[in-house]
């Protein structure tokens, strides 16, 4: 799926996960600027939460473990316990996103050595910090790119 300055398409490797999302700029760069961000996250959370309807909760992951480190891009996916990376989730910075309702809560993990064998105030996927509610919007904009994109499958 392509748009003015953005591509997205599934991964290469889906890692056992039935959805697996990458979001890259469309020119070859490591940083972007703060506008440039919100407008991906956006696009991921509008796509997303069609695309990852079937589970409660996905995640949009920061690039801690990328495979191309200089070109600007994010990973989403559901947080499937049983998935070949879930203990690699588990040590990412993230987004986790509830597909109802909307919600997201940023997740920063603790180094391991610092982590308890049972931390009250953990979550199974990390310490959650600060929840954003975002209000539902139309998808028609992306509708039918959606739908060339899932079509692929």
């Amino acid at each position: 799926m392509e748009f003015p300055r953005w591509r997205l398409t599934r991964t290469k490797t889906m890692k056992g996960h039935r959805e697996r999302l990458m979001i890259y700029y469309r020119d070859h760069v490591r940083t972007l600027d703060e506008q440039s961000v919100g407008e991906a996250y956006m696009l991921l959370l509008t796509i997303g939460r069609k695309f990852f309807s079937y589970t409660k909760q996905w995640g949009i992951f920061e690039p801690v473990y990328a495979t191309v480190p200089d070109h600007w891009h994010r990973v989403a996916s559901d947080l499937d316990p049983g998935s070949e990376d879930y203990e690699q989730i588990l040590k990412t910075p993230r987004l986790i996103i509830d597909t109802d309702q909307m919600t997201i809560d940023k997740v920063k993990p603790e180094p391991q050595e610092r982590l308890p064998e049972t931390t009250p105030s953990a979550t199974p996927l990390g310490t959650s910090g600060s929840q954003l509610q975002l209000r539902s919007s139309s998808l028609t904009d992306t509708s039918a790119a959606w739908k060339r994109l899932h079509d692929t499958k």
